[in-house]
Order: structure tokens, then C-alpha cells, then sequence
């Protein structure tokens, strides 16, 4: 029963660090956009809120990924808990079956599409107000 709980421990440890990153993430996400759109709307230059918005949805496509690496370490962790004690391995891979179609379904989920897509849609928006002048 003792390496279960230790193996729920490693487990949960991934589980933290990976919902520690999603929120940097975020934060990242959040600051990169503020600084290259006020230097865009102080330098009336698009190609800053351009790069604003591509780089925010980078960071989208990359806080899925991690949110869909937690949600499969999370299956791993009801998996071990189910498990006999004595059939305890240690193994912590997380299953890749149909991954990139796991990790695209985990882009849009809504509050990622809420959260970066509005930063991308006022990003977007501005490149437009700012090419208009």
C-alpha cells in the first residue's frame, strides 16, 4: 500500500506542475500581448499587434498542450488508484493514442477559446484600426 500512495504522490506532483505552467502561461500570454500592442498603438506599426496575436496563439496551442498532458496524467492517477497495491509498477506514461486530435479538441475548450481568443480578436482588430490610418 505504500508504493500506491507514493506512486499518487509522483502523479499529483506532475499534475501540479503542470497546472503551475498553464497559469504562467497565461500571465506570459497576458504580458507579452500588453507590451507589443502598446508599443503597436504608440508606433502605429500593425506588424506588432500581428506579432501580438501570433504569439498569443502560440501560447494557446502550448497551454492545451500541457492541459491535455494533465487531463491524461490525471486518467493515470484514477487508474492507480484503482489499482491493487501489489500490481504497482510505477509506470506514469501517459497514453498518445490519437494525440493530435486529443490535443486540437483540447484547444477549444471554453475557457481557452474565451481567454486567448479575445486577446487574438482585439489583437486582430487593432491591426486593422491601426492599417486603416
Amino acid at each position: 500500500m505504500e508504493a500506491k500512495l507514493k506512486h499518487l504522490e509522483f502523479i499529483q506532483a506532475v499534475i501540479s506542475r503542470m497546472s503551475t505552467s498553464s497559469f504562467l502561461f497565461k500571465g506570459w500570454a497576458i504580458t507579452l500581448a500588453a507590451a507589443l500592442s502598446a508599443f503597436g498603438a504608440v508606433r502605429s506599426k500593425w506588424a506588432l499587434f500581428a506579432m501580438a496575436a501570433v504569439s498569443t496563439a502560440l501560447f494557446w496551442g502550448l497551454d492545451a498542450y500541457y492541459l491535455w498532458l494533465e487531463r491524461c496524467f490525471v486518467d493515470i492517477y484514477r487508474k492507480v488508484a484503482a489499482a491493487d497495491p501489489s500490481t504497482i509498477d510505477f509506470d506514469m506514461t501517459p497514453d498518445k493514442t490519437d494525440a493530435a486530435k486529443k490535443w486540437f479538441k483540447t484547444c477549444w475548450r471554453p475557457h481557452l477559446v474565451a481567454f486567448y481568443g479575445a486577446i487574438v480578436v482585439v489583437d486582430v482588430a487593432a491591426v486593422f484600426i491601426v492599417r486603416s490610418k
